[in-house]
């Protein structure tokens, strides 16, 4: 479910005889309204037999949680398994001015080699899917919202050159910052890549989120 478009998810309740409105609700408790759902169970408010297609057709969770660590400076770092057993992690910075940021990953591994990086030294296993993506920021909020506030910002700085996934990437920061889902910023969404000058332009076409380009990669 999480790696839909709205245009698309709207599309998938229609196609099963349901009325557009309540993909909207659907939405709104995946993304929004402090719900955040992770399985059918937190669909608040939804009629039974609409939870009951969702159950029989779709598949709600791309992430299992694993651990989680604490830093002394308040830093957290959120490991999660995959549906391949494959191991990612998440990182949820704690700033000034209550600004809160969460760094998400984009592979598994890294083709790019950058010495500097520990990913880069592992090589490339594969590309997230745009859910899993997408729900490391949700996981963000909903583990640790209480105690940081609202999670303000997202970078793609984790695990994996962003633009090597770029269709995925893509995907995934149109759905962050889409206003009736987790509605963060567009200026407050960055996607960090080592320059990889192919997918700038369709990254500068779909995407109004920022972009930084790091000037110590090996390209």
């Amino acid at each position: 479910l999480k790696g839909m478009s709205y245009a698309s998810l709207q599309e998938w309740v229609e196609s099963h005889g349901f009325r557009p409105g309540q993909a909207m609700m659907l939405w709104k408790r995946l993304y929004k309204d402090d719900i955040w759902a992770n399985d059918v169970d937190e669909l608040e408010g939804l009629n039974k037999d609409f939870k009951r297609m969702i159950s029989e057709h779709a598949e709600f969770g791309a992430l299992s949680f694993k651990d989680v660590r604490s830093a002394s400076d308040g830093t957290r770092k959120i490991l999660f398994t995959l549906s391949d057993g494959l191991v990612i992690e998440t990182v949820v910075i704690p700033c000034d001015r209550g600004r809160t940021t969460v760094c998400v990953s984009s592979q598994v591994g890294c083709a790019m080699n950058c010495q500097f990086c520990y990913t880069g030294r592992m090589g490339l296993k594969r590309n997230l899917t745009a859910a899993e993506i997408v729900e490391q920021a949700v996981y963000a909020r909903r583990l640790l919202s209480r105690e940081f506030g609202s999670i303000t910002n997202v970078v793609f700085m984790g695990m994996g050159e962003p633009f090597h996934n770029i269709d995925n990437v893509i995907k995934a920061a149109n759905i962050m910052v889409d206003e009736n889902g987790l509605h963060f910023s567009p200026r407050k969404v960055t996607v960090s890549t080592s320059g990889l000058v192919p997918q700038l332009k369709p990254f500068l076409r779909e995407s109004n989120c920022t972009l930084a380009v790091s000037l110590n990669a090996t390209t």
